[in-house]
């Protein structure tokens, strides 16, 4: 089999490493420098001596074993073409359908604390900036919708947070998880 027809078939089944180690293998194209030495780094390493393996050598490793048609996909995503958008500043916007994910991964929102405020409706002078921040986002987010919104919640609200969300968007259409 020809080494591109070889290679367009790892990019469809095999791994990030597989893929390395085929172009490796063929030295064309050039794998970069950096990459490089990793792989030597990852070859040489004695995993048998009680030495621990440095982080950056297992994240490499965890990153091989991931399919090369994530990396295919992540790409596509970065060029436009996804069903998804991600937008924070979509002021008078309208989209079809949205899907709003709450997470606690930004550090400059708490949307669940955000709730609480809002269903005990005292909010601590130090927090105000804080929870106008939220409840702004949480707002336009919410706003966006012509036809269906959805709002997936990553992370466990308190009860007073889950009250909130009943009271305005009614408890009959909460779907706790399982």
């Amino acid at each position: 089999m020809w080494p591109e027809v070889q290679l367009l078939a790892l990019r469809e089944t095999g791994t990030i490493g597989d893929v390395i180690e085929f172009i490796r293998a063929q030295r064309k194209p050039r794998l970069p420098d950096k990459v490089e030495q990793f792989e030597q780094e990852l070859l040489h390493f004695d995993r048998t001596a009680d030495v621990e393996m440095p982080r950056r050598l297992k994240e490499l490793e965890k990153l091989k074993n991931i399919p090369y048609s994530e990396i295919r996909s992540l790409r596509r995503y970065l060029d436009g073409f996804s069903p998804f958008e991600t937008k924070h500043g979509v002021k008078g916007a309208e989209f079809e359908n949205v899907l709003v994910v709450v997470g606690r991964g930004w550090n400059q929102y708490n949307f669940g604390e955000m709730l609480e405020f809002a269903v005990a409706q005292t909010i601590p002078v130090d927090k105000q900036d804080s929870f106008e921040r939220n409840r702004n986002l949480f707002y336009v987010a919410c706003s966006r919708p012509q036809k269906c919104l959805a709002i997936l919640l990553t992370h466990a609200l308190s009860p007073a947070a889950q009250t909130t969300l009943g009271n305005w968007f009614g408890v009959e259409t909460i779907i706790p998880a399982p």
